[in-house]
C-alpha cells in the first residue's frame, strides 16, 4: 500500500496495543473507482472488480499478518460498496470504539478532494471517535 496505508495501520496498532483491543481491518471495493476504471479499460466490470478484490485481499493479509506479529488480535474484512457508507455501517454492526482513517495529501486534485469529502463523511456521520491520520 501507500505511505499513508501503512501510517494508518502504524496508528491503529499502536493504539490496540496500547488499549488491548481488537483491531478490525475493512477494505471496501470501491463501486465509483469500478465506474471510473470502466470507462478507462477494455476490461468488463466483473474483471475490474476482482481485480480490485485480490489487491484488497493481498492488502489485508499483510495487515493481518503485520498486525499479530505486534501482538494485536485482528479481523480483517472486505466489503463493496461506497466507502464511507460501509465504513459507517460496519462500524454500527461491530460496535466500533474508534475508526482510524488515513486523511489523503499526496493525490491529484479531483481524486484528492473526493477522498478528503469521503473522510468528513465518515466523521460526520460515524456514532464512535473518528482519528484521522496523515
Amino acid at each position: 500500500g501507500s505511505d499513508m496505508d501503512h501510517a494508518v495501520m502504524e496508528s491503529a496498532i499502536a493504539r490496540a496495543l496500547a488499549n488491548k483491543a481488537r483491531l478490525i481491518v475493512l477494505n471496501v471495493v470501491d463501486h465509483m473507482v469500478i465506474n471510473r476504471l470502466k470507462r478507462l479499460s477494455e476490461q468488463s466490470t466483473a474483471e475490474i472488480e476482482i481485480e480490485l478484490e485480490e489487491k484488497g485481499w493481498k492488502a489485508l493479509y499483510y495487515a493481518e499478518e503485520h498486525a499479530k506479529d505486534q501482538g494485536v488480535p485482528t479481523m480483517i474484512l472486505q466489503q463493496s460498496g461506497v466507502v464511507e457508507n460501509e465504513v459507517i455501517s460496519e462500524a454500527v454492526r461491530l460496535k466500533i470504539d474508534l475508526i482510524v482513517l488515513g486523511y489523503p495529501r499526496k493525490m491529484p486534485g479531483q481524486a484528492k478532494r473526493l477522498a478528503q469529502g469521503r473522510v468528513e463523511k465518515v466523521v460526520e456521520n460515524a456514532e464512535c471517535s473518528v482519528l484521522i491520520v496523515r
